[in-house]
């Protein structure tokens, strides 16, 4: 959907030269990631908000403008803010046909996006990924602080326990150098 609004793509490009961090290749990578994440929050919650009240907003806009012209008629500076409603009405109804087809993630599905399978299709993967309870050594949780305390208890048991078990090479078969071999290659590259 943010492709669609001109200028992102170049957006993105200067907010990604931007970033400057210092580290491996994947800690700068992951910081800037981080960051681009943090700066898309904020451009979409600024620039596009919410994409469906928008498009009510513009469809209401179209809705008043006719009604003018019912009445009086428009003069050319209204039949220009007019038109520039409906090309806002169009934008804001093509973007939100597309965070459907995001948000159902079928690009196969076409038609009717007020069907109810495009919604049920749209809503399905919400739902499948939505974690109403858990059960912990025989007890349904269903809070969230409970949930995570529990699994965070349950990780650290996991993860501090000292089995008699360690993985470990002295068993396995390895060809061993003898000294004279092992010092040979600590000698300088000739021809």
């Amino acid at each position: 959907m943010w492709l669609r609004v001109e200028g992102f793509k170049d957006l993105v490009r200067r907010w990604w030269t931007g970033y400057t961090f210092s580290g491996s290749f994947s800690h700068i990578l992951a910081c800037k990631l981080k960051a681009l994440k943090q700066d898309l929050k904020t451009w979409n919650r600024e620039v596009l908000g919410n994409v469906f009240s928008n498009k009510e907003a513009a469809l209401s806009q179209i809705g008043y403008w006719d009604a003018k012209e019912s009445d009086l008629g428009l003069s050319p500076e209204e039949a220009e803010a007019r038109r520039r409603a409906v090309e806002d009405f169009s934008k804001w109804a093509t973007m939100e046909e597309v965070s459907w087809r995001q948000k159902s993630q079928q690009p196969w599905l076409k038609g009717d996006e007020n069907s109810r399978l495009f919604h049920k299709m749209a809503n399905a993967r919400r739902r499948r990924n939505y974690l109403i309870a858990i059960k912990v050594n025989g007890r349904r949780l269903t809070k969230e602080e409970v949930v995570k305390e529990e699994v965070l208890i349950s990780f650290q048991r996991v993860l501090s326990r000292i089995d008699e078990w360690r993985p470990s090479i002295s068993e396995l078969a390895f060809s061993v150098l003898d000294r004279e071999e092992a010092s040979v290659l600590e000698n300088p590259f000739s021809e």
